[in-house]
């Protein structure tokens, strides 16, 4: 009886076994079948993107497809206000600073300076980047008086790195000169993304503005990041829209081309700004920002660039690298450019 007992409990062990072996051999053919599910991992949370751009003056990249200038359309920006501001002839605080990191592209400003449609003959000086060249400079300065100039613009980089040290010796230059000044903001101006010194120093009223003299009107454009913005073409194609003077001309720091080919200009906003141009008749477009002098029509328009008035010259590539200014001449809406040499005094 306890042999029998023994093999039965002998069997039903084997039997389990054999289950069990069979089980696991069953498991892992449906494993190689079908494959256990996984749960979808949760992706990172993602940061959502700004609706409005930082409080940074940084450059946009979107100026040549977004901006699309046409002479009969409604202007997108603004018109500049009435004429309200007018510039003395010294550089001793004739506007308020700007705050602190507070940027410049929505001030605007209209300046006249001798409110009259009489001055129907007269000339001006151009000249750019005196930075560094103050015996130039001064002659420059010299002559324009000598030669009774209206009024004189500088196309930008007046100082060396924009510190206000270097603006107030600047202004302590100009506080004698007796004409009105129509300074243009350039890249060396602004040591930060703003123009706060360039504004409180200079004479400027703001970063862009424009004026009146004679059938003229002229308008002062910010290019001084290399670029010149969707906004700030907004504000230009109204200001040029708001005149009703026959004659137009702008002046900015950074051009939109070289005429000796080389890659000083402007990186972007350059097509939009020639058409915008173009489209509202503009006569002359006066830049700076390399040194030397070079000139060419496109589509119409005189482009000049002047930037000989001190700052050491860029002779690789420019045939006309020398110390210069432009004297302009108008009569009535007709206009004549003579380019005047500063030849190095002393031995």
């Amino acid at each position: 009886m306890k042999r029998r007992r023994k093999k039965l409990s002998q069997t039903i062990f084997n039997i389990i076994g054999l289950v069990v072996v069979v089980s696991m051999v069953m498991g892992g053919l449906l494993l190689t079948i079908i494959p256990p599910s996984r749960p979808t991992p949760t992706p990172f949370p993602t940061r959502p993107r700004p609706t409005t751009p930082p409080a940074t003056h940084a450059p946009l990249a979107t100026a040549e497809s977004t901006h699309k200038p046409t002479a009969t359309s409604t202007p997108t920006g603004t018109p500049p206000p009435s004429a309200t501001v007018t510039l003395t002839t010294t550089l001793t605080q004739t506007a308020t600073p700007l705050a602190t990191g507070t940027p410049i592209a929505g001030l605007a400003a209209t300046l006249t300076p001798y409110s009259s449609r009489d001055a129907g003959s007269f000339t001006f000086v151009v000249c750019g980047d005196s930075r560094g060249g103050e015996a130039v400079y001064r002659e420059i300065l010299h002559r324009a008086e000598e030669e009774g100039a209206a009024f004189l613009v500088n196309t930008g980089d007046l100082v060396q790195s924009g510190r206000a040290s270097e603006f107030q010796a600047f202004a302590e230059l100009m506080s004698d000169f007796s004409l009105p000044f129509y300074p243009v903001p350039g890249n060396h101006d602004s040591p930060d993304g703003f123009l706060d010194e360039f504004v409180q120093y200079s004479g400027a009223p703001a970063a862009h503005y424009s004026f009146d003299y004679g059938l003229g009107h002229f308008v002062v454009a910010d290019s001084h990041t290399g670029e010149i913005s969707p906004r700030e073409l907004d504000w230009l194609e109204a200001d040029l829209a708001a005149t009703d003077r026959p004659l137009k001309m702008v002046f900015l720091h950074f051009p939109p081309f070289d005429p000796d080919g080389t890659d000083h200009i402007m990186l972007r906003g350059n097509d939009p700004f020639m058409a915008l141009m173009q489209a509202y008749g503009v006569s002359y477009v006066f830049a700076g920002h390399i040194h030397a002098y070079a000139e060419e029509i496109r589509d119409g328009v005189h482009y000049v660039i002047t930037g000989g008035a001190g700052a050491p010259l860029y002779t690789r590539g420019h045939p006309q690298a020398f110390h210069h200014y432009v004297r302009v001449t108008v009569n009535g809406a007709d206009v004549s450019t003579e380019v005047v040499r500063i030849e190095p005094s002393g031995p």
